[in-house]
């Protein structure tokens, strides 16, 4: 593997914490990554026989199902330790109690209750490690009347809010595609943690934290906070699918089929809008004369504008039509493949992503971290085997003299 070069640096930032990962799914597993990417031990617990949900969970190289090819599995776990524990038994509940007392943190997303069930709640851990920080992620909490029930990401897009304000008022809620809830309730986790450990490095005082993933949905910072704000001081609940005034007067957004894919464009008030008939009619003197500095436009004016500009982009490229807007400073964007962005200049040209070899994956490319910093994020190891540091931990804490 060729490392990053913050790795040749020395030392990363968060090279002296240690993080004991418990969680079997993303949001767990992402809030770890963040901890291992900047430099963090992170040690993955994992079940016997299968090890985390995330390995059978694909897309798989070659589209050969295997537990340690998973493309999930191989990305959120990069720079991680691999132990082997069951929880059940008596002799790995020890290892498990000897790497909590060496531990800054613990990560868990069991189905609340079940770390007391197995004899290691906040209190066994706490007695180990006072200053330890145990993060417990789960759908609804650990407390009140949905403690216990199950979620998926659908779920909580549902009961968190997201889906009330995404989609069209006359038509069925629309969820947000892929784990994007995951990964949301997984950087909250990791926000909360970090913060945690820095006050127990500063005071000694651990702190169990009880992250529900419906509430960090429902904090997120976009519409539904001020829906929130609106219902909180005025009374007033916005329907679903409410919009802004874009979709009325003289301003438009949305997708438009250019000759090979797809833009985004957003024109949101007067002057996009001016700068965008000027763009569009630059060889139409009616067209500019009839639109130019209109305030609203509606009806039968609006449909045939909209026909317009979808017959101008459908003519042409899509990052074309992004570049011409770019340069009048229209906010227009192309869509991109998967491809595209791994192929594009300014990523290739910003590292964005690195290249690394895994023992039976082959040789794959990783997303990297979305920020640059000095000793920060470095691809150090890929993820690990399952079982692959367990030999190494346990004599590590035979070394240390607490297992």
């Amino acid at each position: 593997m060729t490392p990053d070069s913050t790795a040749q640096q020395g030392r990363q930032v968060l090279s002296d914490i240690r993080v004991l990962d418990l969680s079997r799914w993303v949001a767990g597993e992402f809030a770890t990554k963040t901890f291992a990417d900047f430099g963090a031990d992170v040690i993955k617990v994992e079940k016997p026989g299968e090890g985390s949900f995330t390995r059978a969970w694909g897309p798989f190289p070659e589209d050969r199902p295997d537990p340690e090819r998973s493309a999930l599995f191989l990305h959120l776990n990069t720079n991680k330790r691999s132990v082997v524990l069951d929880l059940r038994d008596d002799a790995d509940r020890e290892v498990l109690l000897a790497l909590v007392r060496r531990s800054h943190a613990v990560v868990e997303s069991f189905r609340p209750g079940h770390l007391e069930d197995l004899g290691l709640g906040p209190d066994v851990l706490r007695a180990v490690n006072p200053g330890l920080v145990l993060t417990r992620i789960s759908a609804f909490g650990q407390t009140g009347p949905y403690r216990d029930r199950e979620a998926s990401g659908l779920v909580l897009q549902a009961t968190g809010g997201p889906m009330n304000a995404t989609g069209q008022a006359d038509r069925a809620p629309l969820r947000k595609p892929g784990l994007l809830e995951h990964y949301t309730v997984g950087r909250s986790a990791a926000q909360a943690t970090m913060a945690a450990v820095l006050r127990a490095r500063r005071t000694g005082k651990g702190a169990t934290l009880d992250v529900s993933g419906q509430e960090v949905l429902l904090a997120g910072a976009d519409r539904r906070a001020s829906y929130l704000l609106s219902a909180a001081y005025s009374g007033m609940t916005a329907p679903r699918g409410a919009r802004s005034p874009h979709r009325h007067g003289a301003t438009f957004t949305g997708p438009f089929r250019a000759s090979d894919g797809f833009v985004m464009v957003y024109v949101t008030n007067q002057v996009f809008w001016n700068r965008f008939v000027e763009l569009v009619g630059a060889d139409d003197p009616g067209f500019r004369e009839r639109y130019l500095d209109r305030q609203t436009v509606a009806g039968q004016d609006r449909e045939e504008f909209l026909a317009y500009v979808a017959d101008w982009i459908a003519q042409r490229p899509k990052v074309e039509v992004m570049e011409a807007a770019e340069a009048r400073r229209i906010p227009v964007t192309a869509y991109l493949s998967v491809s595209e962005v791994m192929d594009h200049e300014h990523f290739r040209q910003r590292g964005v992503f690195v290249a690394a070899d895994h023992p039976v994956a082959g040789r794959l490319e990783y997303a990297g971290a979305p920020w640059r910093m000095e000793r920060g994020f470095a691809l150090r190891t890929t993820a690990p085997l399952l079982d692959q540091h367990g030999a190494e931990i346990r004599a590590e804490l035979a070394e240390e003299g607490v297992a």
